[in-house]
């Protein structure tokens, strides 16, 4: 091969990279949906981040990114933790998404939501898995936490408990979890979005922005009960292997379990859980009892958009609690007035408005 053939080589790979680069961020997951595009513009501000600026990251499901208002713990304490769930995340993977952040973050703390640890919630489903997978950048680690997706996917429907009482699912299709772009090749037929082209960004820190956080619906109160049920060996697999992971990387893991109105048939794994990280000596709230409720303020009849998630009015409430007990307990530096850091003060401007704006365009409707 010649010089110059070479550089034709070169160019044309470069060329062709670039296109397929584009064809898998354009027919990738599609983001019209409000929970969609919303976890989109959170991990793509997280990219967008400098880097080692957070204190800490929350994980979980959709009750993490509704009950925390990440400009607000900015403005009260100058302390920066921002939150990274998905809705349904899988807990199974969450320590490759602590690896994602920390490639970039140096956070002191990991606070992991365990609302996810009911059987139910850790079946492994598709767009469970490309909520986080197709929001990460192309990696090493990407590729990784696919692997892992489908090797979980795999043990947990070979088990004979999951067989005999959940309807099997069919085959995961391994090769479009690795390239998006075959499974979501035909979009142009159904009609492509502006999110698609032009990437969506969260510039609140990761405020929940759709319109239902600005709705309030009256919830039945939790009925607090304490059966407690024994977890399997596979959640408590899950939970040994994050343990583990703080006590191997020396960071910091809180566990906890998000309050909002429970059902009895939740609570023994809930409790189960919580039973079973605190006898492994692990540091975990549960904030689904009486007691918190009555600490927090929170009051079902005003503080939640449906039963399971806090509307932006809770969030403030439990924002104000929650980063009490951060700053009493971890003592993160206080870095309001620092340079560095005034996208914060400018994400907490935007967040006042956003609720200010909010609230008035509801009481409207």
């Amino acid at each position: 091969m010649t010089k110059k053939q070479g550089l034709r080589f070169v160019s044309f790979m470069l060329v062709l990279g670039m296109v397929l680069y584009a064809l898998i961020r354009v027919f990738g997951m599609p983001t019209n949906k409000d929970t969609a595009l919303g976890v989109m513009k959170r991990y793509n501000d997280f990219y967008d981040e400098p880097e080692n600026t957070w204190d800490c990251v929350m994980l979980g499901t959709s009750c993490v990114d509704r009950q925390w208002a990440a400009p607000l713990a900015w403005k009260e304490y100058g302390m920066t933790v921002y939150a990274m769930n998905t809705d349904v995340q899988p807990l199974y993977l969450t320590t490759s998404l602590l690896d994602e952040v920390r490639r970039t973050q140096d956070v002191k703390l990991a606070v992991v939501d365990v609302r996810g640890i009911r059987m139910d919630s850790l079946r492994p489903t598709e767009v469970r898995v490309r909520r986080v997978t197709d929001s990460m950048r192309f990696s090493v680690n990407k590729l990784k936490t696919i692997r892992k997706a489908i090797e979980f996917y795999k043990t947990y429907f070979s088990r004979d408990d999951v067989k005999d009482g959940q309807k099997y699912l069919d085959k995961l299709d391994e090769a479009a979890m690795y390239f998006s772009f075959l499974k979501y090749h035909s979009r142009w037929k159904e009609g492509l979005y502006k999110s698609d082209f032009i990437r969506p960004i969260n510039d609140m820190k990761g405020i929940y922005e759709p319109a239902d956080a600005f709705h309030s619906e009256e919830v039945k109160p939790t009925n607090v009960i304490s059966d407690v049920a024994e977890l399997n060996d596979l959640q408590q697999a899950v939970l040994d292997e994050i343990i583990e992971y703080g006590e191997s990387t020396g960071l910091e893991i809180l566990f906890t379990c998000a309050p909002s109105r429970v059902f009895e048939s939740e609570q023994p794994e809930f409790n189960g859980a919580i039973k079973y990280l605190q006898e492994k000596g692990a540091k975990v709230i549960n904030f689904n009892t009486d007691e918190k409720y009555e600490e927090i303020g929170l009051d079902f009849s005003t503080d939640l958009y449906n039963a399971h998630h806090m509307n932006t009015k809770g969030a403030v409430k439990f924002t104000k609690y929650f980063a009490k007990y951060l700053q009493d307990n971890y003592h993160f530096e206080d870095k309001r007035g620092k340079e560095e850091y005034k996208e914060w003060d400018e994400a907490y401007d935007r967040y006042i408005k956003f609720f200010e704006k909010g609230w008035k365009d509801a009481e409207k409707q």
